[in-house]
């Protein structure tokens, strides 16, 4: 996943106060922290204020450790036992009353456990030091006035009693502090956004609790950026300093950063969106009007709600009724597979409300049925039916990663032509087979008459009464044709001269992995433009709404008959397509992508190529002239560095290549579970 805040950014953080449901934002803190978002200032009033200082300081695992211990006589000098069995509503009325009379004579709740606990974890000297800026607000009886107060207009020595200050809420003992007499902040300002807007921070990220007290009305100017991180759960009374409720806080506070970090989906999971919109339409596309209006009804989703909102409300409440773990971060997929392992395992399915097996009936009616097909170039499939591939492949590759493999496969004979060799696509279909139960056999053109000794057609015919599925590599285009023509079993392109879609379907894995999405992309590709990395790249964004350039010397430019055809493709699906010699034309790109100059069997013009090519090598000069931070650079492998891509770029990118070059194997299984599994 990929943070949609801008990283390159620092941001101030509102803190509002709320007692004991602080241990939220700490929670929230600890996600900022790691995906490493940089704080350069922090307000905050009553608990905010002292969570702010610890933020200043930097240690979350300090901060985390003081939260997830916390109990009532941390802060008020009362016995725990006593407070939790309150809590627990274990009290009796009489001692209720006689504990609350007991305070008021006493003058309130002694709170001489929090002023030894900020002695204790706030260090003033490194909160001066340490180059973020710390506000608080609280409220002085004594002046009668607010006090909104930099670190930096509070005298040396005072900080602890400004933070205590801060946090003096009704019903606590009131002390007086160097003199003077004050009140939680809260009263006035417990929100304290207009103390940063007012200093001028600009971007700011705000850390919710909702506790009790007056919020005034933010003024932020055109300039300023608001983001906000706010539970959609009850946090619990302001007062229940139980560890199991800061615990819990602690986690929501966290996974609802995520939520605001990741730009996740979800009104109770935290659910990455790995599921293009054509996917909603389709698997929806059999529910009546009615059906759909009842469903919103009893979910209550708005009037203008989506069919992608529609949806993941179904999911999410049936996920919830069948009782599944909230806090983690799910895809789309995991959160289908978990729903539909509980209810498969459900006895009492009868009582579970009829939205949920609606749900399920969709998901049964639901699969792209590839079956039998042969995958020999992406002209032959439907933008949805390339995105449903994609799909199953980030599908398997969890999966995978989980130690999960599968028996689609099971007892299927696979053979792999390789007249060319390979090291990517060969280890992609061996390892795919060998994990979903499939046998692959390895045939090199020394070790079958494949169009020297026996026709192509007639090795077509004697391997489709042997194989349940052939891939081919190689040379001719028509080859694998002929094998798709005689074999009678599904055949799979794993490259010829002219098209390499399998390379196409990893290479838009990583970009959806890296970007969150495709549609809309800018892609250009420069080098050879008329070669099979080329032409199927072309044809790939052109289907899938991927704007896409060639930036190559005409004489490598692309088939007119072939650009022809992808300005259909791309118009139907909303993309540009530009074919150009000019590099400018990398302006704006989100990917660049190249390949080498001369592709097996071209040999004798590397000369040559290089002269002609080296204007269209990927350097840093040129990832510079897209204007985007973002840029990222892809290469098929293996690639000539120095020719192409210099070194340093390919390095700096190398996860993303390396990534890429993973993916051959989830998408190359995806490709055979889909056109031969079971």
């Amino acid at each position: 996943m990929n943070p949609v805040i801008d990283m390159t950014k620092e941001y101030g953080l509102v803190l509002d106060g709320g007692g004991a449901r602080g241990a939220y934002q700490i929670g929230a803190w600890k996600a900022l922290s790691e995906v490493g978002v940089k704080i350069n200032a922090v307000a905050g009033t009553s608990v905010g204020a002292l969570n702010g200082a610890l933020i200043c300081m930097g240690d979350v695992e300090k901060a985390e450790e003081i939260w997830y211990n916390m109990t009532f006589s941390d802060v008020m000098d009362v016995d725990d036992v006593w407070m939790e069995r309150l809590f627990n509503k274990e009290n009796s009325l009489r001692e209720i009353v006689s504990e609350f009379l007991k305070v008021l004579s006493d003058g309130g709740v002694d709170i001489t456990p929090l002023r030894n606990l900020i002695h204790e974890h706030v260090d003033e000297k490194t909160l001066r030091e340490c180059g973020v800026e710390l506000c608080l607000l609280t409220f002085s009886v004594s002046q009668m006035k607010e006090m909104d107060l930099s670190i930096y207009d509070i005298p040396e020595g005072l900080l602890e009693d400004f933070l205590l200050a801060s946090a003096y809420l009704f019903g606590f003992k009131n002390e007086k502090l160097h003199g003077q007499t004050y009140v939680d902040g809260g009263i006035v300002n417990n929100f304290p956004i207009n103390s940063l807007l007012e200093r001028g921070y600009k971007d700011i990220i705000q850390i919710r609790i909702y506790g009790p007290g007056r919020v005034p009305k933010a003024k932020p100017d055109d300039m300023t950026t608001l983001y906000e991180i706010a539970p959609k759960v009850k946090l619990g009374s302001i007062i229940d300093f139980q560890s199991k409720r800061s615990r819990q806080n602690l986690k929501i506070g966290y996974y609802d950063a995520k939520r605001m970090i990741y730009g996740l989906a979800g009104r109770i999971y935290y659910i990455e969106q790995t599921r293009e919109q054509w996917y909603y339409r389709k698997i929806l596309e059999s529910l009546s009007d009615i059906e759909k209006a009842e469903i919103s009804f009893i979910l209550r989703l708005s009037r203008k709600h989506s069919e992608v909102d529609f949806y993941l409300a179904m999911l999410e409440a049936s996920a919830k009724l069948l009782r599944i773990p909230k806090y983690r971060i799910y895809t789309v997929q995991e959160l289908e597979q978990e729903v539909n392992e509980k209810y498969q395992k459900r006895k009492d399915k009868i009582n579970l409300p009829r939205f949920v097996h609606i749900l399920m009936n969709l998901r049964k009616d639901y699969e792209m049925n590839l079956k039998g097909r042969h995958f020999l170039t992406l002209k032959d499939f439907t933008a949805e039916e390339i995105l449903y591939l994609i799909d199953l492949a980030a599908d398997l590759k969890a999966k995978k990663k989980q130690g999960i493999t599968g028996n689609s496969l099971k007892g299927k004979n696979i053979a792999l032509i390789f007249e060319k060799p390979s090291t990517r696509t060969r280890c992609a279909f061996t390892v795919g087979a060998n994990d979903e139960g499939g046998f692959p056999t390895y045939l090199s053109e020394h070790d079958i008459q494949l169009g020297y000794k026996e026709s192509v057609k007639d090795t077509a015919r004697v391997l489709g009464r042997m194989f349940d599925g052939i891939e081919f590599r190689g040379f001719k285009h028509e080859h694998v044709e002929i094998l798709a023509e005689y074999s009678g079993v599904p055949v799979w392109n794993g490259l010829t001269d002219d098209y390499h879609p399998t390379q196409i379907l990893a290479d838009f894995l990583t970009m959806k992995e890296h970007f969150g999405y495709l549609k809309g992309l800018n892609f250009v590709y420069l080098g050879d433009g008329r070669n099979n990395m080329a032409n199927s790249l072309m044809i790939g964004c052109a289907k899938v709404g991927v704007n896409f350039a060639i930036i190559a010397p005409k004489e490598l430019w692309p088939e007119e008959s072939l650009v022809e055809l992808c300005k259909g493709y791309a118009k139907e699906s909303g993309a540009s397509l530009k074919i150009t010699d000019s590099v400018d034309a990398v302006e704006g790109a989100d990917v660049l992508y190249t390949d080498v100059w001369c592709s097996m069997g071209e040999e004798d013009k590397t000369v040559e190529r290089i002269a002609l090519l080296h204007p269209y090598q990927i350097n840093q000069a040129l990832m510079d002239k897209t204007g985007k931070e973002g840029t990222i650079f892809m290469h098929c492998l293996p690639a000539v560095k120095g020719n192409e891509v210099t070194e340093d770029v390919f390095e700096k990118h190398a996860d993303v290549v390396f990534d890429e070059a993973e993916n051959r194997l989830h998408t190359i299984k995806a490709v055979m579970v889909a056109t031969l599994g079971e």
